[in-house]
């Protein structure tokens, strides 16, 4: 009941910039029952809530006697004619997608549609079948230019499910070519949505129908190439975060509607393999949401037929596309603004990187490493986007990512050692600042700040070589912490890594030296020290001896 009045007061605040917000959607099984379709009739009779507007939802299953109550009230819309009250078994409960609209006079009405067919976990039952309903609404209404807009709703499995003889979606369009040929005219489907409690969005069989949907040989007079298909899916964890089944929400459109691929937008991403796992909708334009935790995303559609071909014209397909909190929850991938990709990724990485207190639970300073590595994860989180892709950049040595949507594996060590190294110098010193730009955090030893860099990579020689490109002229002392990629002692033959002329043996600048404008230390050393120290003062001596040795 708090997510949908949260969401619903998203709404209610136009920040997309439109001047209201014509849809708000809520997936499969997110209202509860009579409880929350009662929510959200007294949220749209509000006279605060906008009139010419749409609420689409899904309800949690009902009882045949709930139902049958909500079929009884004012205003309220169902098929009597083949989801009768009487063909609907004692033993049945109901899986409902709601239709409100709050008309241009003020009038709220809504409409009720069962599902059709149950997917396997409603079907894979010990008790009670799920009511397949035998009907679906299609609404139609003005834009405020005066031109028609049509809209759909499925719920979930019924995109795929075949009824019939055929799958629902083509009973819909089929319905729509019968009365265009009767008016001897073309009409057009403006959105079509599909509202999930699906696990696995992206499996080819949901992925396959988009191309079917969008084949305009089939239906033709059925115009869908400037349709806007919406997959709304629930959120697969109660908090923001990565989740491997569940979430994926997005809007497909035909390559028809002329908008143009961005490279790495804020909130979304252009879908693919990588975030599909599937090359299914390479054909289309897919706008792929990247939060699959907990939030509520508002944005502004662009009308794919205000679109003009050519550089003038050349636009993406949201605007303002913003990431809200469900439940309350502080995060900085539901911050009620655009979430670059690069916050997103990194905050997500940031969940996983294990602790060293976890790794190491039996060390003098395992308490102590909990309590930096949480100071650190908090201080990385709270850095600016530009600071996060500089981070990243600094500690992934060797990547070819262009972007963060092609952050990987590479990166995702690089953070894990940065995220390390904060911890066990946090043990030892105060703890470090981080976002302190070029560097990846400056540190107080010996009575001054150091710039520190933790680099990843193949080798130490090529994270030496790295970390010139960012730091080739040094506003105050650098301590640097590499690791190979089997972390490896690093031995001192390379000399000072950001001095002009190469060092002989041995004769590279010391700590204690106040010139000295470069310090290194290995991964593999800063590791041993940590785990063999028995206090924080003595990791702290061990680290000063190992840099003036």
């Amino acid at each position: 009941m708090a997510a949908l009045s949260n969401t619903l007061a998203v709404a209610r605040a136009p920040v997309h910039g439109a001047p209201i917000t014509h849809f708000t959607v809520f997936p499969e099984y997110s209202i509860p029952g009579v409880d929350g379709i009662t929510l959200i009739d007294a949220a749209l009779h509000d006279p605060s809530w906008p009139s010419g507007s749409i609420v689409i939802g899904g309800t949690d299953g009902m009882s045949k006697a709930d139902f049958a109550l909500l079929t009884g009230q004012p205003n309220t819309f169902f098929d009597a004619q083949y989801n009768a009250l009487n063909t609907i078994g004692s033993n049945q409960w109901i899986n409902c997608g709601v239709t409100w609209v709050k008309g241009a006079n003020g009038t709220v009405e809504r409409w009720l549609q069962p599902k059709l067919h149950p997917a396997w976990p409603e079907q894979n039952i010990n008790c009670q079948d799920m009511f397949r309903g035998q009907s679906v609404f299609m609404f139609k209404g003005p834009l405020t230019n005066g031109t028609l807009f049509r809209f759909s709703t499925l719920v979930c499995f019924d995109w795929i499910a075949t009824v019939g003889t055929q799958k629902a979606w083509r009973w819909v369009t089929q319905e729509l070519q019968k009365q265009a040929t009767q008016a001897q005219a073309e009409l057009s489907l403006s959105w079509f949505f599909v509202i999930q409690n699906n696990r696995r969005p992206s499996d080819h069989t949901f992925l396959n129908e988009v191309g079917s949907f969008f084949d305009q040989t089939a239906f033709p007079t059925v115009r869908r190439e400037r349709a806007c298909l919406v997959f709304a899916n629930t959120a697969g964890r109660n908090v923001p975060g990565r989740a491997s089944f569940f979430g994926s929400t997005s809007l497909v459109f035909t390559r028809q509607t002329l908008f143009a691929d961005p490279t790495c937008s804020p909130t979304f991403s252009n879908g693919g393999e990588r975030f599909r796992s599937s090359p299914l909708l390479s054909a289309y334009r897919d706008v792929l949401f990247r939060e699959n935790g907990a939030c509520i995303h508002s944005f502004a559609l662009v009308n794919p037929d205000s679109l003009n071909a050519g550089a003038a014209g050349r636009t993406i397909a949201l605007e303002r596309a913003f990431v809200f909190p469900l439940n309350g929850t502080v995060d900085p991938r539901t911050p009620g603004t655009a979430v670059p990709a690069c916050v997103k990724w990194l905050n997500d990485e940031l969940d996983a990187v294990p602790s060293l207190a976890g790794l190491y639970p039996n060390v003098a300073l395992s308490g102590a490493a909990g309590t930096a590595h949480q100071q650190s994860v908090e201080a990385l989180r709270s850095i600016s986007a530009q600071s996060t892709t500089h981070a990243v950049a600094l500690a992934a040595c060797q990547s070819s990512a262009r972007h963060a949507d092609e952050w990987s594996a590479r990166e995702s060590e690089a953070v894990e050692h940065l995220v390390h190294t904060l911890a066990i110098l946090g043990v030892g010193f105060p703890q470090p600042v981080v976002g302190a730009d070029p560097a990846h955090a400056a540190i107080g030893m010996n009575g001054r700040k150091v710039d520190l860099l933790a680099i990843r990579g193949s080798t130490h020689e090529a994270c030496i070589n790295h970390s010139k490109t960012f730091v080739s002229r040094p506003r105050r002392q650098v301590l640097l912490i590499s690791r190979d990629c089997d972390n490896t002692p690093w031995r001192r033959k390379f000399g000072s890594f950001l001095e002009t002329e190469p060092s002989q043996l041995g004769q590279e600048r010391r700590f204690v030296d106040p010139q000295a404008g470069t310090m290194h230390l290995g991964y593999e050393k800063l590791l041993q020290i940590y785990r063999d120290s028995p206090t924080p003062a003595a990791a702290k001596e061990a680290i000063y001896a190992e840099l003036a040795a």
